[in-house]
């Protein structure tokens, strides 16, 4: 496993007449290439225009997003499957409730409830076997998806949480999309990672979890088959791998995987609760045929977004990740593992 790393050194002088030296550590992801940059200082200035969630405007904001929420009432007013694409109109799982998108970004596209009845917008209150319900549940629409069109076997799972994580219904949910066209960047990792066992005889990601276990800064531990990393070189703020070996689709995920799974997500967003930046996205990375053990592991990414505020920076958002493919962060990986850490 080689982990790439260049570092660049700049200087300047700053308005008090002071000569000033920054160290830039750029990190190569060692199966995309994508690079993460990560200077100290930058950190420092985050910390200035970042803050930290602003607790009572989140709270008035819980209290009133109630009134007349879609996904509260979704079992009495929601939308529903037609027939043709599920014998339930409406599909429940435990404590979740799956329904159709009322608009599409797929052929099929559903929305998960994590539990219609749990308005919550503050993550430690996601409770850990809720999270399992809406993962078991996804994991079914993914299945649903195949069934109804053999041809939507491309499926992309993921969750945004509140308006800085890309959520428009503040009410804890999933999103479930499955077509016939593959995900771009999902589909160039699937093929990186075919040619690393091409070249080496074995999966990238046991590769990557018995060095991350062996070196130990960005290992953060278990939920019983799901071992959690974060990320070498991410590509998000504070990203954070949840990786299942021997599993390589959401189809195919057992009840029990999906719920460790659910306990490691539920231990992250706390802790990014706890850090001051409440908002997250997550997403599934989840291979769209069967047959994938070989070369790649099912896997969940998630990161943390801006601070939620009345007007808040989205300082994820800047011109290099849409546009080059690169991000810049404020805080190193072995950091944030080692605050995360205690958590598992």
């Amino acid at each position: 496993m080689d982990l790439r790393t260049l570092v660049e050194r700049t200087a300047l002088v700053d308005p008090t007449g002071q000569r000033v030296e920054q160290v830039v550590e750029h990190r190569i992801d060692p199966l995309t290439g994508t690079v993460a940059s990560l200077n100290a200082a930058f950190g420092e200035k985050a910390k200035a225009f970042q803050g930290t969630t602003d607790v009572a405007y989140l709270a008035d904001l819980e209290a009133r997003s109630r009134t007349g929420c879609p996904f509260c009432s979704a079992g009495e007013r929601g939308t529903r499957f037609p027939a043709e694409v599920s014998p339930e109109a409406q599909v429940r799982v435990g404590r979740s409730l799956a329904v159709p998108n009322l608009f599409a970004k797929a052929g099929f596209d559903a929305v998960v409830i994590v539990d219609p009845g749990l308005h919550v917008l503050f993550p430690s209150r996601l409770p850990a076997d809720a999270l399992a319900d809406a993962f078991r549940a996804a994991a079914r629409m993914v299945r649903l998806a195949r069934a109804s069109d053999p041809a939507r076997t491309h499926h992309l799972v993921g969750m945004n949480f509140l308006h800085p994580g890309g959520s428009s219904v503040p009410h804890p949910h999933l999103q479930v999309h499955a077509r016939a066209a593959p995900y771009s960047a999902l589909a160039r990792a699937l093929e990186a990672a075919s040619a690393w066992r091409a070249r080496t005889g074995r999966s990238f990601f046991d590769a990557l979890l018995e060095h991350e276990r062996r070196d130990g800064a960005r290992w953060i531990g278990a939920t019983g088959p799901v071992s959690w990393i974060a990320a070498f070189a991410p590509a998000h703020q504070r990203e954070i791998w949840g990786v299942l070996p021997g599993t390589a689709s959401l189809a195919d995920a057992r009840d029990e995987d999906l719920a460790a799974f659910a306990r490691g997500v539920a231990a992250v967003v706390s802790a990014y609760e706890a850090w001051g930046a409440h908002p997250f996205t997550l997403a599934f990375q989840s291979a769209p045929s069967p047959g994938r053990e070989g070369d790649w592991a099912l896997h969940v990414k998630i990161c943390s977004r801006p601070a939620l505020k009345p007007l808040y920076a989205n300082y994820d958002s800047w011109f290099g990740p849409p546009f080059a493919g690169d991000d810049a962060h404020t805080e190193a990986p072995e950091a944030y593992a080692a605050r995360l850490r205690e958590r598992f």
